[in-house]
């Protein structure tokens, strides 16, 4: 049992939606019914505390509009181990750890999905909201053949992020404290692998769980390396608008993602 979201949520005529596992990694899989042939592939990774389950209805969404949608469980969510997230402390133990398992088990996923999934391997795309919109960052610096990546509400600098999580949230040990290297996968850091690649980020300006602040210095900080094609680097800042998706801003994806996937 996941939840309302899952027990009320309805199939449609449209879209297909099942279960499956590329290698230990439980998905939930979307795709317009009576499709054979290879789609653009959105992979989606979840938030915090979620899972598959509960990006089901956006999935449905893309995937009406002619995507194949691949949302993983990330480690301790879901099917893998769940831990308790209303601990403080959990989510300072964890959380740089899910990330980076969800980057460093990027490469095989999306080899599967091209090799047994029906995903074209010249349009496979990345989006994540929120932790996922972190995993979706370091994701799309890792696998150069992502064509483009839509960020909500997460962060493309994350040594930045870090340091503020660690003065608004009271973290007193750093990453590194606790062996892990950031610098190594932080998007920012990387930056010469986006090779122009189309990113829209976007974010509330009054986001009270990741702040805005580093996505900016992160737009700021590649601004110029768009020089040449200023169009396909995008972030909007949502006024007012806390730490969610509105309506908008996933219409603003499917935008991008029909222009650039």
């Amino acid at each position: 049992m996941f939840g309302l979201h899952s027990v009320f949520l309805q199939e449609n005529e449209f879209v297909q939606t099942e279960r499956v596992r590329i290698g230990e990694i439980p998905c939930l899989r979307m795709r317009p019914k009576g499709v054979e042939i290879n789609l653009p592939t959105v992979v989606y990774y979840h938030g915090w505390s979620s899972n598959k389950e509960y990006q089901r209805f956006k999935g449905m969404t893309l995937a009406s509009f002619g995507y194949q949608v691949l949302v993983p469980d990330a480690i301790h969510h879901g099917e893998r181990d769940p831990i308790p997230y209303r601990d403080a402390q959990a989510m300072e133990q964890y959380f740089w750890r899910v990330v980076l398992q969800n980057v460093e088990e990027s490469k095989g996923l999306i080899e599967e999905i091209i090799n047994t999934h029906n995903g074209d391997p010249n349009r496979i795309g990345v989006m994540g909201n929120s932790m996922g919109g972190f995993s979706a960052a370091g994701v799309f610096i890792q696998n150069e053949n992502i064509r483009c990546m839509v960020n909500f509400n997460g962060s493309c600098a994350w040594m930045k992020a870090e340091e503020i999580f660690r003065k608004t949230k009271g973290i007193s040990e750093s990453s590194a404290e606790r062996g892990m290297d950031l610098s190594a996968y932080d998007p920012m850091a990387n930056k010469t692998r986006l090779r122009g690649r189309p990113i829209l980020m976007l974010h509330g300006d009054s986001d009270t769980s990741v702040p805005i602040d580093s996505q900016r210095l992160f737009y700021f900080e590649v601004e110029g390396l768009y020089k040449e094609t200023p169009e396909k680097l995008k972030f909007l800042e949502i006024p007012r608008m806390d730490h969610y998706i509105s309506t908008g801003m996933l219409e603003e994806a499917i935008l991008w993602l029909e222009k650039y996937l």
